[in-house]
């Protein structure tokens, strides 16, 4: 099993959707935050079905996915697409039909949950089933690989439990990959390259763009696309970060659902309050002081979810547009 991590929007999707595309190899896609978006926060099979129609009706286009399709039992092929029947349809002898089509192509299956780390939500069972759904590929199906990414690495971890004795995947070897974001150097240059290829000439200074919006390649496309729009180096940055925002805000939200401390924190980190002392004594000013503890777990969830890390000088948000976005908040 592989697991791609990295910060968001850092491209990780994109690394591996270009390695199995110039390796034609015939892959599914479960998207694990839309499926946790489209069930509501309490995912479930009904929206793991949706999904997986989705993806299904994608891999019909091919002829002879198609006629594979056809065999499995519990999928039926309608004339705008694939239906699942949830009375006969069995996600693992699903896989294991993968595994005979893959064997028999002389090539793997892949299996690709992004954002893995939301599926701790499906069903009764903190995502058990699916954890044990994974095992059971691993030790059977050598045909075909599961693919993960995460950008909330320590909720991944705590998702898949690997050093936990009472996981399913315990024991089971896992290769990581980390997708870093683009040097100052390389992020210059593949404006430049971009903008050479749509026929611009760039006469603004790119070092001023990259040192606002870092070398995320998300955020490199978007302010480019930006750019070629209003041909005005402010109003295409100022366009990344109330795009941003409104996507953050989403992020924002789940997070004030669990507490509305963390946006509190999140605003004092990015206002330079970077030590664990200075947050604690801000909330005891407020008339609402926090104990040691609950402080402990707030930031350690951030953490884990990637907004913060923790450094020599304290903490700091690893994604410099998301302090903008912060920054920017009222109240």
């Amino acid at each position: 099993m592989v697991v791609v991590t990295g910060l968001r929007r850092v491209g990780k999707s994109s690394v591996v959707r270009v390695f199995l595309s110039e390796n034609s190899l015939p892959f599914i896609y479960v998207d694990g935050r839309r499926v946790y978006e489209m069930s509501g926060g309490s995912m479930g099979s009904h929206a793991l079905q949706r999904a997986l129609e989705m993806e299904f009706s994608r891999l019909s286009k091919s002829r002879k996915l198609l006629n594979f399709l056809k065999k499995i039992k519990g999928i039926n092929i309608a004339g705008s697409g694939v239906e699942i029947d949830k009375r006969e349809f069995d996600l693992t002898s699903t896989f294991e039909s993968f595994d005979r089509f893959a064997k028999n192509e002389g090539r793997y299956f892949v299996v690709f949950f992004d954002e893995v780390q939301y599926f701790k939500f499906y069903g009764s069972r903190g995502g058990k089933d699916i954890l044990a759904l994974l095992s059971f590929v691993y030790d059977n199906l050598e045909n075909v690989k599961i693919v993960m990414t995460g950008s909330e690495v320590g909720m991944l971890h705590d998702f898949l439990r690997l050093d936990d004795y009472d996981s399913p995947l315990y024991g089971r070897p896992l290769f990581t990959m980390t997708v870093h974001p683009f040097s100052e150097e390389l992020s210059i240059e593949f404006l430049k390259r971009g903008f050479k290829e749509v026929g611009v000439n760039v006469d603004f200074d790119l070092e001023e763009v990259v040192s606002q919006i870092d070398g995320i390649p998300g955020y490199l496309v978007l302010f480019g696309l930006k750019y070629l729009e209003t041909r005005n180096v402010k109003r295409a940055l100022e366009e990344v970060f109330s795009t941003m925002e409104v996507l953050f805000s989403k992020e924002l939200e789940e997070l004030d659902r669990r507490s509305r401390r963390y946006r509190t924190i999140l605003k004092l980190v990015a206002s330079g309050v970077k030590s664990w002392s200075g947050i604690k004594r801000y909330f005891a000013s407020t008339g609402e002081p926090i104990s040691d503890s609950r402080l402990h777990s707030l930031l350690l969830n951030l953490e884990k979810m990637s907004f913060v890390e923790k450094t020599r000088d304290g903490y700091r948000i690893s994604d410099p547009v998301l302090v903008r976005v912060i920054s920017r908040q009222k109240g």
